[in-house]
């Protein structure tokens, strides 16, 4: 603590810098903003967990996209009120008459951080980089049109042309990935060592975006410090240039409570509030004993659940035969006593779930899933259908006689997971099942997840892959790189995932609205039957801030989308 207070005080120390100069030739963008603001201040946050990575093309987890996605921008971005897409690194683009051409034309004069000129040469060296299948990247899954990759030229150093092989609806959606800089990272790709490039021990004031913020200093465990862009190409009304924040900080914390006893302290500004503790700080603030605003999003776009390894390449029997028995997973699906969950976890700050989208996502969810109530009953009915027994020393075995035991994972600090973990080895207890349940780091949970070796279970969620249910294909697409119960297959290990490739592959070419949205809605059911993911509950959003916060927006979408609900974070200021 004296360190970080020993930093913060140096902070303080660094003169007020003026607003800066523009690029040669960069037509400022002007956004609206609520409130004119004032420049300096550090912004002060937190999350579970160091990044992994600084190279966003090998992301996984969101640890490390909470960083870059402040220091990186793609052609087009999505609006953290409205959902809608807008204009980012591209200023405007046109679409053919035939829907399959789009031409994006980049705003001149924008700069890297490094002063060099951002061109058409940046983004389809970005593009190569999606579509290079030697580099395990998150974006090619919904990128791939008809199973194939898009074309793409570069027309002049500001204009770049996309060609799709066939109808896709969600492409403005889909194409806003980051663009990294080629002058920087082409020699490493060109090299065969793009992988080993930008990772955590690259020192942070190497790490080169167009972003609003750049990274100046990463300290392990501790926090990572990213500063003012004073070329950036945002202005206000009034053509002040953004950002107005000097510096903005993301402390790293070992467990959720440390990051809640950091805000009480005074030490954060602004942090994503566990709906579990959302009574107690309304209490809090509404007693006078914490100066602070609550604010309640609804139902959050993030998804919670427990996955069991179904990869028969890293699973041996018995454990692959009883997670792939669909009867199986769905007494798994009973055990999980959601309304406890809801109740005792989350302080009633909670829904059960049991499909993919949440309530949240009001033009593609439906409540017309399969259900799977807490019994007890219901779940031994089911095992006993699937061939279990328990025997008259209460252990459950399967028909060959094998004790059902398995290992359960998630990750240590994150104090709701580990609580539904406790409460679902319990209740597995009962049914005779032997859980072992054990919290790990969560970027080494990550690699078993991942890499398919070693777990057998996990408990873990994933942000929402936006409002458009393509953003998920990664996930449900048996090729996707998420697909997390058997990632990466040649082709669908069974009948359900085929028709769930079929949905992905087919409703992305759907032009009108309510069938596409139909469409959509199987795939759903198809999860709920088959139960891969075995979802919790869906809490609210809530964002807790002090009252200096200024020109800060949250929403339930935008704490999808956007770290802490920081989608805006060049708009935001601090009033002290």
């Amino acid at each position: 603590m004296k360190r970080w207070i020993a930093m913060v005080l140096s902070l303080a120390l660094v003169a007020v810098f003026s607003p800066g100069a523009w690029a040669e030739g960069v037509v400022p963008a002007v956004v609206e903003v609520p409130e004119i603001g004032r420049y300096g201040g550090t912004l002060r946050t937190g999350q579970i967990s160091d990044p992994k990575t600084f190279n966003y093309y090998l992301y996984k987890e969101s640890s490390s996209n909470d960083v870059l996605q402040h220091v990186f921008e793609g052609l087009v971005a999505v609006d953290g009120v409205t959902a809608e897409v807008v204009p980012s690194l591209a200023y405007k683009w046109e679409v053919s008459e035939d829907g399959l051409t789009y031409t994006f034309y980049l705003r001149q004069g924008v700069t890297w951080h490094d002063g060099h000129p951002l061109t058409a040469d940046d983004v389809i060296f970005s593009f190569d980089l999606v579509y290079d299948p030697n580099i395990p990247n998150n974006f090619r899954d919904g990128l791939l049109v008809a199973g194939q990759p898009l074309t793409y030229e570069k027309v002049d150093d500001y204009t770049v042309r996309f060609h799709l092989p066939d109808v896709f609806v969600p492409i403005l959606r889909q194409i806003s990935i980051p663009i990294v800089p080629a002058h920087i990272l082409r020699p490493y790709y060109e090299a065969g060592t793009f992988n080993e490039v930008w990772s955590v021990a690259t020192p942070a004031s190497e790490i080169i975006g167009t972003g609003p913020y750049r990274m100046v200093d990463f300290r392990p465990g501790e926090y990572v410090l990213l500063q003012r862009n004073p070329n950036y190409w945002k202005v206000d009304q009034e053509g002040n240039q953004l950002p107005y924040l000097t510096r903005f900080v993301i402390r790293s914390f070992d467990s959720l409570e440390s990051m809640d006893l950091a805000f009480r302290n005074g030490d954060l500004d602004v942090m994503g509030l566990p709906a579990s503790k959302a009574p107690e700080y309304r209490a809090l603030i509404e007693s006078g004993r914490l100066r602070a605003v609550l604010h309640n999003s609804g139902p959050t776009f993030d998804s919670q659940f427990v996955v069991f390894n179904q990869n028969p390449n890293t699973v041996p029997a018995p454990k692959i035969n009883w997670f792939t028995n669909t009867k199986f997973r769905q007494a798994v699906s009973h055990a999980m006593d959601r309304q406890s969950i809801a109740d005792a976890i989350y302080n009633g700050e909670a829904v059960p779930a049991y499909g993919p989208e949440s309530p949240a996502n009001t033009l593609f969810y439906t409540p017309n899933v399969p259900q799977y109530p807490y019994s007890l009953e219901k779940a031994a009915e089911l095992l006993a259908e699937a061939g279990f027994t328990r025997g008259a020393d209460g252990i459950l075995r399967d028909s060959d006689g094998n004790p059902v035991e398995f290992t359960l994972l998630t990750n240590a600090g994150n104090t709701q997971r580990e609580a539904i973990g406790n409460l679902l080895t319990e209740d597995l207890g009962k049914l005779g099942i032997k859980v072992n349940f054990r919290p790990i780091d969560f970027n080494v949970l990550v690699d078993h997840l991942i890499s398919g070796e070693g777990w057998d279970a996990i408990i873990i969620g994933l942000t929402g892959g936006g409002i458009d249910p393509n953003g998920g294909r990664n996930v449900w697409h048996s090729s996707g790189g998420l697909h997390m119960w058997w990632p990466g297959q040649t082709s669908p290990a069974t009948d359900w995932e085929a028709e769930l490739d079929y949905i992905f592959d087919e409703g992305v070419k759907i032009l009108d609205e309510e069938e596409r949205i139909r469409f959509y809605y199987r795939y759903q059911e198809i999860a709920g039957e088959q139960q891969p993911l075995i979802y919790t509950v869906v809490p609210n959003s809530y964002q807790v801030y002090v009252p200096e916060l200024k020109n800060y927006r949250p929403t339930a979408y935008a704490a999808n989308v956007a770290f802490e609900a920081l989608w805006n974070v060049e708009e935001i200021w601090l009033d002290r």
